[in-house]
């Protein structure tokens, strides 16, 4: 095959910066780095914005319902390995717990501020993906994203969800008590712009309140001690 005919550099920014360690360019590598993560950045959003918008459609044309089916699928198809018995999340101390919490939210670009008492371990942060569509203002004008006002389970109990952060109540707490018998995640995205969204981590699945299990249709399970 013949190589390009184009003066474009056809490698990726990441391989150009290795490229360029090796030669001991090391302004050429941190420019390609830069680059590369100001590509990462728009392609996230852009696929951020996609999910959100598929996410609101479904619920304008096919009701709000649609939307919770919509990522019950998604959950079903993608999440099923959460039952899995050899991933038993409450095997495995606070402490990794949160820290696996909070790879995550960095990975999406989240600043987290972390504080802790006798029962549970705190992160609150400003998130990259439901967060950041919130801050943008991408739920308020003429084309504003998808707010759900019928409340229950999915809102958490609130008066209104962001359609984006509804992933929170759907996949990562409603079904994790149907698939599991319990809570793994415990989460309360921002109610307003500038808000933090804030994940508990609790040491002891026994003591996570009532009301936590309240707010999302379920019973809290008897206790395990």
């Amino acid at each position: 095959m013949e190589p390009p005919r184009s003066g474009i550099d056809q490698s990726s920014h990441f391989a150009q910066a290795l490229e360029a360690l090796a030669t001991g360019d090391v302004e050429h590598a941190a420019d390609q780095v830069a680059r590369a993560e100001r590509q990462a950045r728009q392609l996230k959003q852009y696929s951020i914005r996609w999910i959100a918008e598929l996410l609101s459609w479904i619920g304008q044309t096919e009701g709000e319902d649609a939307v919770e089916a919509a990522l019950r699928r998604f959950g079903e198809r993608n999440l099923a390995d959460r039952a899995d018995p050899d991933n038993d999340w409450w095997s495995v101390p606070a402490e990794v717990r949160a820290k696996v919490v909070a790879r995550a939210m960095l990975a999406n670009g989240a600043e987290i501020e972390v504080d802790e008492d006798d029962e549970k371990i705190v992160m609150s942060f400003r998130c990259g993906s439901g967060g950041w569509l919130i801050d943008s203002g991408a739920y308020q004008g003429d084309d504003a994203l998808l707010t759900l006002t019928e409340q229950g389970p999915r809102t958490f109990g609130r008066d209104s969800m962001w359609v984006y952060c509804a992933h929170c109540s759907v996949n990562n707490e409603m079904q994790s008590v149907e698939t599991t018998g319990r809570l793994t995640s415990v989460e309360f995205p921002p109610e307003r712009a500038g808000e933090p969204c804030v994940h508990h981590v609790y040491r002891d699945a026994d003591d996570i309140p009532e009301e936590i299990y309240v707010r999302i249709g379920k019973t809290k399970p008897a206790s395990t001690r």
